[in-house]
């Protein structure tokens, strides 16, 4: 960027609660608010880990009414997105709490701009078509991988054409975040291995990204050291807090970075796997994050250089392309590391030559690789998916 020359912009919506025990101030923050009915949106782990009746707790102490939907998919459809507003407008709800991971402040959003906006949410995929600002959401996140706790983005899947759909819109920012540390204490051993690498794909394509700016670069760099510190130990024990706390800390801050520096190849590709054969969108990213980051690689040797370091390779005595590779073997060891099937097929995910030729279309299709540091045509992403395999 030449910042002579460009121009840029950067803003962050969201008013963020961090802190061991935060979750305590819930129902304090509501009130400075001025809600006092709400519609909490969580997944059946959630509600079966304590986690949920520890939410109704603190919302009851505070005299706050509340409705409960408990049944959050994966990936959310349009059909549970129409559910959630009707319980929403059956009860005279205000706000919406969107507890859990990605997918259960996804609903959250989903349900935000069904209520405020007609027909059916389809017409809305893309960015800034949401004309209307739906009730408050209040995020508070489980997991430490998406970022969506501050991000302008819901993704939600049409179930009638296997396809997952981004819309993107101001009016989806969350009012408030709440990042308690103590809430990752509980999470599975395999989910925190995929969420964290979701929280590194955020990283690395914002910071390499061709939409990067000054300010994102420096959040994506943050985000990639915190998270090569700390997303082994996490996933080795979820109860050490300190890993924990930075864990989150590393996913909002990748998320802030990816709302403006944008994502790229790696997630153009993982929504359409994720809409048609079900894989989990942290496990696709950590899939298609190091053989991405290979093509990438010759786009910016400075910046992946910089990647290595910041996961921990020692690139004293390389050439700057040397070193620049070392970035993938980084993330390759990572994946390892964490446990994580490396391959499509290691998931159960075979995908025949017409197959590839979908999901490559679908990807491209989507706009999200036109941010790619590297332009990518059709055969190029069938390419990547193929190493993938």
């Amino acid at each position: 960027m030449n910042l002579l020359l460009d121009t840029f912009e950067f803003g962050l919506h969201t008013q963020i609660h961090y802190g061991i025990g935060r979750l305590n101030e819930l129902g304090a923050i509501l009130k400075n608010y001025d809600l006092d009915r709400v519609l909490i949106c969580t997944d059946p782990g959630i509600a079966q880990s304590g986690v949920l009746e520890k939410v109704e707790g603190i919302l009851q102490k505070s005299e706050i009414q509340y409705t409960v939907f408990k049944e959050v998919e994966p990936d959310p459809t349009l059909e549970v997105i129409g559910k959630v507003k009707q319980l929403f407008l059956d009860h005279q709800c205000q706000a919406l709490i969107g507890l859990g991971g990605g997918s259960s402040i996804d609903t959250a959003k989903g349900a935000s701009a069904a209520v405020a906006n007609p027909g059916d949410l389809g017409q809305y995929e893309g960015k800034n078509k949401l004309p209307n600002r739906g009730p408050d959401i209040i995020a508070i996140p489980t997991t430490a991988g998406t970022g969506s706790e501050v991000t302008h983005a819901t993704v939600l899947k049409d179930t009638q054409r296997q396809y997952k759909m981004g819309i993107l819109s101001q009016h989806l920012h969350p009012k408030a975040a709440i990042l308690d540390p103590e809430l990752l204490t509980t999470l599975p051993r395999g989910l925190a291995a995929i969420t964290g690498m979701d929280a590194l794909s955020h990283a690395i394509e914002s910071y390499t990204s061709n939409q990067a700016q000054p300010i994102t670069e420096a959040l994506g760099l943050h985000a990639i050291r915190l998270i090569g510190k700390n997303l082994r130990p996490f996933v080795a024990r979820r109860t050490d807090i300190e890993a924990a706390s930075q864990m989150m800390l590393a996913s909002t801050i990748a998320g802030a970075a990816f709302i403006w520096g944008r994502v790229a190849a790696v997630h153009a590709l993982s929504h359409p796997l994720g809409g048609r054969y079900k894989i989990p969108h942290g496990l696709a990213n950590s899939i298609l994050l190091p053989v991405v980051m290979e093509f990438n690689v010759s786009s910016n040797f400075e910046k992946f250089k910089e990647i290595a370091i910041l996961l921990g390779e020692d690139v004293s005595g390389l050439s700057l392309r040397d070193a620049a590779y070392r970035s993938v073997t980084a993330v390759k060891n990572l994946v390892e590391d964490l446990e994580i099937h490396a391959t499509l097929s290691a998931n159960n995910v075979k995908l025949s030559p017409e197959e590839l030729q979908v999901v490559a279309q679908e990807a491209f299709d989507s706009g999200i690789a036109l941010a790619n540091p590297k332009a990518v045509s059709v055969q190029d992403l069938k390419k990547i998916l193929e190493k993938a395999l």
